[in-house]
């Protein structure tokens, strides 16, 4: 088109097209052909630049007038066609203007229609991406399984859930069948893992917009962590590989970090008592150290941080603890909680009314009203958006009733989370007890060797916290608080 019309005016001379295939013209970011258009401006290869309209050439105000700008420090005027529009003219820039805020904001429009029909065809099932999906396959939008892929996701799930293996170990077993990269051509590594056993999909949920487009110029993306945008949310959408049972104790058991790289509540333990004991003095952590004894060995010490920082200034306490003292102080108190029958009572009574505190009927019954609640919400933004793009109540109306139904569905969202963590808790503590029950009505001599290499998952599952309170120290475990004094045991 272009090499005609130039033909028919012979003060113009070709000098070629550039072309951006398919690509939006709210940003010159990723716009190749634009840009080497801007290079050979500077180079002087050209004096007149023709665009068949504003949009065509941008459709950000901002983008469309600093170019045109700096195409005319470039002696570059810029000719719109249709628009009729000469950058050289002495109005060219106001009627530019003009039009490139026109074509900015029908752009703006554009991508609110294509959001609001993204969003009609999420909540009618389609899936968007999800074309990587170890275990799945895109078809037609819809998620099939690759039975071949699936049998690696259900061995991953098994691996963790019934053989207790931790996220590196099934890297490890995953690389010694010859499994080292993901469907998306990645290396494996336990965080690759841990997204496989946290992803809904595979008991067949669909969960959309977990990230969204904070602004249509740049296309900028953001992950959605549910308080700027819902998630839209369909259970049962596809063919499952997991089970939900099974699902969801994985998630329990990922939440309650028994594997044996677990990540605790007051930080990650890389030695036995690191991150679980506080300064009775200041609050501070106690931080591990390793000193020199005269002999060339080593010998493990905890002491306080802000003491270890700052000297007496950060906190008065200096005094520190050997961990093999410590050691054996909590030896002495899991031989005293051992000999303790009443102890084993109270904490079958802790069991029983956690029990009675987790009716799993009368919590799935409230989990089912608040998710019906929430589909009928749902179900009626769907209708509302129907509405809206059938042009029966207008964008006023649409936002207005639109933001009620959406802090009407947050609420029951935030309600049915509360409700699940909750049972999740009371479930990881129910369990903790029961394995320490276990393990107390069991005949162990805890001064074995064999049993001290079982000392650190005691400490791990059943120690809250360990408090330095001068010569006392006060252990707070699942089941209640112990104190014992250091006055027998060697301090330096």
């Amino acid at each position: 088109m272009w090499e005609e019309y130039i033909e028919r005016h012979d003060e113009l001379e070709f000098c070629g097209i550039y072309v951006d295939e398919g690509l939006s013209g709210t940003s010159t970011k990723n716009r190749v052909g634009f840009n080497q258009m801007i290079r050979d401006a500077s180079l002087g290869n050209f004096d007149l630049i023709m665009t068949k309209e504003v949009s065509r050439f941008a459709r950000n105000t901002v983008d469309t007038l600093q170019y045109t700008r700096l195409l005319r420090d470039y002696n570059v005027n810029v000719y719109f066609k249709i628009d009729n529009i000469n950058t050289r003219d002495n109005d060219g820039e106001l009627r530019l203007s003009l039009m490139a805020t026109l074509a900015q904001e029908e752009s703006r429009k554009i991508s609110e229609r294509v959001k609001l029909g993204h969003m009609q065809a999420m909540k009618s099932g389609v899936v968007f991406g999800s074309d990587r999906i170890l275990g799945y396959n895109l078809v037609n939008k819809k998620l099939t399984i690759n039975e071949e892929e699936a049998d690696v996701v259900r061995n991953i799930f098994k691996w963790y859930l019934v053989d207790d293996e931790s996220l590196h170990g099934i890297v490890r077993r995953l690389a010694s069948i010859g499994i080292t990269k993901g469907k998306a051509g990645g290396i494996i590594n336990h965080s690759t893992i841990k997204r496989i056993l946290q992803n809904e999909k595979y008991v067949g949920d669909l969960k959309q917009k977990k990230y969204y487009t904070i602004n249509y110029l740049t296309h900028a993306r953001k992950k959605n962590d549910g308080k700027v945008q819902e998630f839209i949310i369909i259970r049962d959408n596809h063919p499952s590989i997991i089970n939900r049972e099974d699902f969801n104790n994985v998630q329990i058991k990922l939440k309650s970090n028994k594997s044996k790289y677990k990540k605790f509540n007051i930080g990650y333990s890389k030695s036995l008592f690191s991150g679980k004991i506080l300064c009775g003095n200041c609050g501070n952590k106690y931080r591990k150290r390793t000193l020199k004894n005269t002999d060339g060995t080593n010998r493990v010490i905890y002491k306080c941080n802000a003491n270890y920082s700052k000297g007496t200034k950060g906190c008065k306490n200096g005094s520190y603890i050997r961990e093999d003292v410590l050691i054996n102080i909590f030896i002495e108190l899991l031989v005293k909680i051992t000999e303790d029958k009443n102890r084993k009572v109270f904490i079958k009574n802790m069991m029983t009314a956690l029990g009675e505190s987790l009716n799993n009927e009368v919590i799935n019954q409230d989990i089912e009203n608040l998710e019906e609640q929430i589909k009928k919400i749902q179900d009626k933004k769907g209708k509302l958006l129907d509405l809206y793009m059938d042009e029966m109540i207008d964008k006023k109306g649409y936002n207005k009733k639109n933001i009620e139904l959406t802090h009407s569905q947050s609420r029951l969202n935030c309600k049915l989370k509360e409700i699940e963590n909750e049972s999740i808790k009371l479930t990881c503590k129910k369990d903790r007890l029961k394995n320490l029950y276990d393990i107390l009505t069991k005949e162990l001599d805890y001064k074995s060797i064999d049993e001290l290499e079982n000392i650190k998952v005691l400490v791990d599952n059943y120690v809250e916290k360990i408090v330095i309170l001068g010569k006392n120290i006060k252990f707070h475990m699942i089941d209640g608080e112990y104190e014992i004094s250091t006055s027998k045991y060697p301090i330096g």
